[in-house]
């Protein structure tokens, strides 16, 4: 995450009085295309920086030895480096200079885009290596390293006679730990990707192993639970390191059902439907017809396709499907044995994930579920006039409400990645109930608590991390 980061460094920048009449929304868009017209040469050369040292990480201690050596703790000798990779370290870094430096997480896979303001100062830690998963004795949990990738963590907990609970609603490849340091949306029909975490291994500015939660138990009951609090922010106040989840007992009959529907205002009234139905559901995942060509390319496309996934008794599967057939009910057609997108092997879910992560997203929408179709018609239409057809991939709640994640077949350019949040953005506001949420959005917005929340966490993070070595803010 780089929230915090991006949200300072504005903050600052409108106290430069070359850009203090620049209202805010037009200093986001200057810095976040770097537009030279604009911003002074100093702001560009800070946002064209990237971290100068890389490492691959292997063990926990590698990552609590750095920290140390970056906070002055330690001697860059107790790294153990080889003499050419210490000289190297020591030359990117400018090591012995009065500077500070920092250390940013990089995720495995990101769905948007990178933030405003990179880490530009110290190291950043790749933990594609680091990717252990272990399965508890009794019970159904796992600890996951933040490396191991969520299909790995998928695969092997249904081989153990587990459940993972929540999926991807855009299916990439992404690792566990994205959902910490990047944006990858695990979700399930029952909560978001934090109601099933029970605690994070993290490492702190000072080097010290710190837990937060229990790993055994969730504790988001007990008035005393910052994980929860920070999950959504927690690479901005520790190092995360590896995350405990809970799983659920595999059931011995599972079934994925597919409705096709040629209307989109057909489908938001069986969505809304299904959320009132009380069923017990895994995760419900809608396509358009766009998304839909990308993931099943040999399969028709229809102009919406829901998928149903749930779990159940041999004997209770079929009255289950038949409520469930009685909730969809307006669709065009019930396919037979389709496949969905998680079930692939290794192999074939990420080429797959390959032809999806060619598309751009701008983030994440927020809807009742009975303005599906409305925002389906609006998002297309603006993707028309916009020369970048439209697609979108969501996901419904219990609670009736979808979260869907617009694509968009347009290169990946900063500018175009600006004006089609923009446009997102627009159609959003139009709709009751809607809500966009996207690293452009936050800073975006302008709501007095929201700007007091933010406050706070900025607060809390120089509170927790006084050795400014967790992605430290940035002034211009």
């Amino acid at each position: 995450m780089g929230l915090l980061r991006d949200w300072h460094y504005i903050e600052k920048a409108v106290e430069i009085p070359a850009l203090s009449e620049l209202i805010r929304d037009a200093l986001i868009r200057a810095l976040f295309v770097r537009d030279d017209r604009v911003l002074p040469r100093d702001l560009i050369a800070d946002l064209s920086r990237v971290p100068p040292v890389t490492v691959k990480v292997k063990d926990d201690g590698e990552v609590r030895k750095l920290v140390r050596v970056l906070n002055g703790q330690e001697s860059t000798l107790s790294l153990g480096l080889s003499a050419e990779d210490y000289h190297f370290f020591r030359t990117q870094l400018g090591v012995g200079r009065t500077r500070e430096f920092g250390v940013v997480p990089r995720p495995r896979t990101l769905l948007t885009y990178d933030w405003i303001v990179p880490e530009q100062r110290g190291v950043q830690l790749d933990f594609s290596g680091y990717a252990d998963i272990e399965f508890a004795e009794e019970g159904h949990r796992a600890i996951a390293q933040v490396g191991a990738t969520w299909k790995a963590l998928y695969d092997a907990a249904t081989a153990k006679g587990h459940s993972v609970p929540f999926v991807p609603t855009v299916p990439l490849d992404f690792a566990v730990g994205d959902a910490l340091v990047g944006d990858a949306a695990f979700a399930s029909y029952r909560g978001e990707f934090g109601s099933f975490v029970n605690a994070v291994r993290t490492i702190s500015a000072f080097g010290h192993r710190a837990r937060l939660g229990f790993e055994e138990v969730a504790n988001n009951g007990t008035a005393y639970d910052l994980l929860h609090a920070v999950i959504p922010l927690a690479a901005e106040f520790f190092i995360p390191v590896a995350v405990a989840v809970r799983l659920e007992a595999k059931p011995s009959t599972r079934k994925t059902l597919t409705y096709a529907f040629d209307d989109g205002t057909k489908l938001a009234a069986a969505l809304d439907k299904l959320s009132r139905t009380g069923q017990g559901i895994d995760w419900v995942h809608v396509t358009d017809a766009a998304a839909a060509k990308i993931l099943r390319p040999g399969a028709p496309a229809e102009a919406f396709t829901a998928q149903v996934a749930f779990g159940a008794t041999a004997t209770g599967a079929a009255a289950k499907e038949k409520a469930i057939d009685a909730a969809m009910a307006g669709f065009k057609s019930k396919g037979a044995d389709v496949p969905n997108p998680f079930d692939a092997a290794q192999d074939a879910y990420r080429k797959t994930a390959e032809s999806v992560s060619r598309s751009l997203f701008v983030g994440e929408v927020r809807l009742p579920s009975k303005a599906l179709g409305d925002f389906a018609g609006r998002l297309r239409a603006f993707g028309d006039q916009s020369a970048a057809k439209a697609g979108f991939y969501a996901t419904l709640r219990e609670t009736g409400t979808v979260s869907v994640f617009p694509s968009f077949a347009s290169p990946k350019d900063r500018t175009k990645q600006h004006d089609l949040s923009k446009g997102v953005r627009t159609i959003v506001s139009k709709i009751a109930g809607g809500v966009f949420t996207s690293r452009l959005a936050h800073l975006w917005e302008g709501e007095p608590q929201f700007r007091q929340r933010m406050s706070f966490l900025r607060s809390l993070k120089s509170t927790i991390d006084t050795a400014h070595v967790v992605q430290p803010l940035l002034s211009p």
